[in-house]
């Protein structure tokens, strides 16, 4: 997923200009890679072409996300903030979802048009800033961010935004900080780093449930998920094309994460309103 932009509101607070120039920086680095590094064919694609395993996976956290949720998404409006090339839009959509998405790429927006008119789903697409949306307060039902948030400047303030322009829920797909991923980092699994450039801002369960509570969400669940996976699989995914082994992954996947998801890397948060129109 690709981020907002840059955070003026940030500037406008008076930030350091040091800060700044390292935001501005950061923000310049991420443009470039999903502007000109990306493959476009494999983003507009993704997961259709990823294979049975990936797809599965893909899968599996959405639904971890619907069952945070605790709502139907069919009929409901939703806005996806960092939608990158619209692989989680093209879910909500065909959940029943009235979905728009933004990003702060025009390459990635473009991306997940083709990917509607390809793929045959609606949804509308847009140039947005994640931590400054130009939408009046609950506008859309369902707020929702997948793998977005990490690449902020300011995670917390397009946590607020998600939190005003939601009429009933905000829904959270996001790295979770895990004492397992910073094993993960020394093993060289996973990276503090990204391709793009950005930080890997991990996200501390509690401290977004009070985030979003203190916006006036008063039914906050969440969990986490023990999860892996490259953003382009790697060849060892295609051993699990085969029914057998397929379904041998997914009982290992289910039983280790009913172990040991408690502590896992992904978070799926879901919060709705005290008190909904």
């Amino acid at each position: 997923m690709t981020p907002h932009g840059r955070s003026q509101a940030g500037a406008a607070a008076g930030r350091p200009t040091l800060e700044r120039a390292e935001v501005d920086g950061a923000w310049s680095r991420q443009r470039h890679f999903y502007e000109e590094e990306c493959d476009p064919e494999f983003e507009i694609a993704r997961p259709h072409n990823c294979g049975r395993l990936y797809q599965f996976l893909i899968e599996y956290k959405f639904q971890a996300g619907l069952e945070v949720l605790g709502l139907k998404l069919a009929g409901r409006s939703v806005l996806e903030l960092c939608c990158g090339s619209g692989m989680m839009s093209e879910k909500f959509a065909r959940a029943g979802a009235t979905v728009t998405g933004i990003d702060f790429s025009p390459a990635a927006i473009a991306r997940a048009r083709e990917r509607a008119r390809r793929y045959r789903f609606a949804a509308r697409f847009l140039v947005a800033d994640a931590e400054n949306l130009a939408f009046p307060g609950r506008s859309f039902d369902i707020v929702a961010v997948h793998d977005g948030l990490h690449h902020l400047g300011e995670p917390r303030q397009a946590i607020r935004e998600m939190a005003r322009v939601a009429r009933e829920a905000v829904l959270i797909l996001d790295p979770a900080r895990a004492a397992l991923t910073r094993v993960a980092i020394r093993l060289g699994i996973a990276a503090e780093m990204e391709e793009a450039g950005n930080e890997v801002k991990r996200l501390v369960p509690g401290e977004v449930a009070t985030a979003v509570r203190e916006q006036g969400y008063g039914n906050v669940r969440w969990r986490r998920t023990l999860m892996y996976y490259p953003h382009q699989p790697s060849g060892w995914f295609r051993w699990f094309e085969r029914t057998p082994a397929f379904a041998a992954f997914r009982a290992a996947f289910w039983c280790t994460d009913v172990v040991l998801g408690r502590w896992g890397n992904k978070l799926a948060l879901g919060a709705r309103r005290a008190a909904p129109d």
